[in-house]
């Protein structure tokens, strides 16, 4: 796209019907104005450049799965409408140039693709890592100039970070590929660089969902062939509203608390001579509690117990949605929620004394008065819960969260068909 003809573009009939199809029509004003500013700021920042190409990456929520990722289990999520946007151009420099109102980047040199220590936490941990995995399956890689903007929270559970990495793994692809890499791939090298150039330990979930796109069901047992369903919702949720709270507190500071669920998992695993529970057989694991509860902390089995039931729900919430049943599906979605916070345990923050996610789900309890359904949404400690929401009750909903966690805090997100793609 040239980018003296990007003024052009936007009052186009296929830019509107390209805004539509991604983000619904009632947001065209404002992703149009997005757009624009995101092109003036690319034409400010790289004035060399006289073409760019946009590419978005979506945010995702998950339905069901709670951390069964990283034990190679089973989960359902969803892309969602909140996005990450790049205008980009290639460069001849070998250097990535990002620049983000968001946050801070220095340009990364892939002349030296080893692993910085100190850029541990840090979205330039995140380009060389994603450089250095990009080259290793395609032989070479080079450099670009981009400007991002994301409307993925960070700390909300959307996860931010997956889709800024699985963005920039479709640019590398796209600039510099051979044509072999597919969208799985892109999350398998993403889940690499945030795991050994980040440093934080993560499953596949989010990255799969964003690269994916649509309503995913994931099984993970083959961890180098994770078998990805698209599923079809069959309109289940037209009468309701997908909602998302934010309660306060943030996922950036809780790398510890979710090691420690992944360490319970494994301590028990090892016990049974497996690496991770999705290959320990649930029934062994019942039958031998009584030496369990000897052997092991409490919470070590009540986290196994969580798994093995979880990783069963995500089946049944498939066949709620493959057969229409609206009540299945929310009895299981509030099934779920009810493992996490009692078995799982990331509801409750031992390091606050405000428990923001126990206070929000009283509060759904409670306002939707056995309507619709709820649950803890992703990491869980803090950040979020979800909520299928009677679309009668939004509203109602909408004001009475925003009062006690914030304006703004009560967020309603829809279902995002496109992973992530080239937009222009």
């Amino acid at each position: 796209m040239n980018t003296t003809s990007f003024s052009s573009l936007i009052q186009s009939i296929a830019f509107e019907e390209t805004l539509n199809n991604l983000y619904g029509s009632d947001q065209f004003e404002f992703q149009k104005t997005r757009y624009a500013d995101l092109a003036q700021r690319f034409n400010e920042s790289f004035p060399n450049h006289d073409h760019c190409d946009v590419f978005s990456a979506s945010g995702r929520i998950e339905i069901g799965g709670n951390h069964t990722d990283h034990q190679l289990g089973r989960v359902l999520a969803m892309a969602v409408d909140l996005d990450t946007v790049a205008f980009v151009s290639p460069n001849q420099d070998n250097i990535i140039r990002l620049i983000s109102k968001n946050y801070s980047i220095d340009p990364i040199d892939l002349s030296d693709l080893s692993i910085h220590p100190s850029e541990y936490y840090t979205t330039m941990g995140i380009l060389r890592g994603l450089a250095y995995y990009f080259k290793a399956l395609n032989g070479s890689v080079g450099g670009f100039d981009a400007v991002v903007e994301s409307r993925v929270l960070s700390g909300s559970g959307m996860s931010s970070s997956a889709s800024i990495e699985v963005l920039i793994a479709k640019i590398l692809d796209s600039y510099y590929g051979a044509g072999t890499l597919d969208v799985s791939d892109y999350a398998i090298m993403a889940q690499k660089a945030e795991n050994n150039y980040f440093n934080k330990p993560c499953g596949l979930m989010d990255q799969m969902v964003i690269a994916h796109g649509g309503f995913c069901a994931i099984d993970f047992y083959d961890m180098n062939n994770p078998i990805v369903t698209k599923v079809d919702s069959h309109g289940l949720f037209e009468p309701m509203d997908l909602c998302l709270v934010q309660c306060g507190g943030s996922h950036a500071d809780l790398s510890q608390d979710y090691a420690e669920i992944f360490e319970d998992c494994r301590a028990l695993s090892h016990y049974f001579n497996q690496e991770v529970l999705s290959r320990v057989k649930s029934v062994d694991f019942y039958a031998q509690l009584p030496s369990l509860h000897t052997t092991f902390d409490t919470r070590v089995l009540l986290r196994a117990h969580h798994f093995f039931q979880e990783n069963d729900r995500v089946l049944d919430l498939m066949s709620a949605l493959n057969t229409s049943d609206r009540p299945a599906f929310l009895n299981h979605i509030l099934a779920s929620g009810r493992s996490s916070h009692l078995y799982l345990q990331n509801v409750m923050n031992r390091h606050e004394s405000k428990q923001g996610l126990a206070l929000a789900l009283m509060m759904a309890e409670h306002d939707l008065n056995q309507q619709g359904a709820f649950r803890v949404h992703g990491g869980g400690f803090a950040g979020t819960i979800l909520m299928f929401v009677p679309k009668k009750l939004t509203a109602l909903l909408k004001v009475n969260f925003n009062a006690v966690f914030g304006e703004d805090s009560f967020i309603q997100v829809r279902l995002r068909e496109a992973g992530v793609i080239q937009v222009f």
